[in-house]
């Protein structure tokens, strides 16, 4: 449970901060630049073999842009480069984070959902209060529902590690080490393809944590995770 203060309750530790604000940089340098890339090359394939005119499964032609178009809104040399640099970042981060936070039971309460929590009775009604955006009568003032703590560990333990794998199996200095990565994916355009796939719910992810942090609150959802601290109304705290 989180602690009381007399200025609000302690809602993130300093490193949780710290990583988060690294991590949202991050985010933000490797989607642009991801699309940079994936302007140069507009099409998607499945396999070994992917190029222009070979059967695509995803082409932004389809959509009304046009390969010419594409490769002069794009820049793949400068996306490329910060593509790798925030990569290394975020990997960093993201192993700074949980080496940081696995000596904390605490953590551990506050990311991963209790047997009690999952039962359907109680994802029903964290799911009803989230579509209504009843953050304020909900429980989740005092830490993550079981949903926010699913999503969590699905991103932290299985979209990113599998969105650095299928970005190693496309790097050619890396699977010349490695090949048989290449062969986990059934190729290298799989990965690729694969990779965008992920990127794409990473981006949904994004924007319903928008969302939520909005609905309830934007000023002192960001305060919070400045400061450490959430100061809500006298009707909010009493819910904590």
């Amino acid at each position: 449970m989180p602690k009381k203060q007399d200025n609000g309750t302690v809602r993130h530790s300093l490193n949780s901060r710290i990583c988060h604000w690294i991590m949202a940089l991050s985010f933000f340098y490797l989607l642009y630049s991801g699309v940079m890339i994936f302007l140069h090359f507009p099409e998607l394939y499945w396999g070994k073999v992917g190029f222009q005119g070979h059967p695509a499964i995803f082409k932004l032609e389809d959509w009304g842009i046009s390969w010419e178009l594409a490769e002069r809104l794009g820049d793949r040399r400068w996306g490329r480069n910060y593509h790798y640099l925030f990569a290394w970042i975020f990997v960093i981060n993201g192993l700074v984070y949980l080496l940081w936070n696995g000596v904390r039971k605490d953590f551990y309460l506050k990311i991963f959902p209790r047997f009690s929590e999952l039962s359907f009775k109680n994802i029903k009604r964290v799911f009803v209060f989230q579509i209504r955006f009843s953050v304020k009568t909900d429980d989740s003032m005092s830490g993550y529902n079981v949903i926010q703590k699913l999503c969590y560990v699905f991103v932290m333990f299985v979209l990113f590690p599998f969105m650095i794998i299928s970005g190693l199996a496309q790097m050619p200095a890396f699977t010349a080490i490695s090949p048989e990565l290449i062969d986990l994916f059934g190729g290298r355009q799989t990965a690729r393809t694969l990779h965008v796939v992920c990127s794409l719910l990473l981006v949904v992810f994004f924007i319903v944590h928008l969302v939520q942090v909005f609905a309830s609150g934007a000023v002192k959802q960001v305060r919070a995770m400045v400061t450490g601290s959430y100061v809500g109304s006298k009707s909010e705290m009493e819910v904590q």
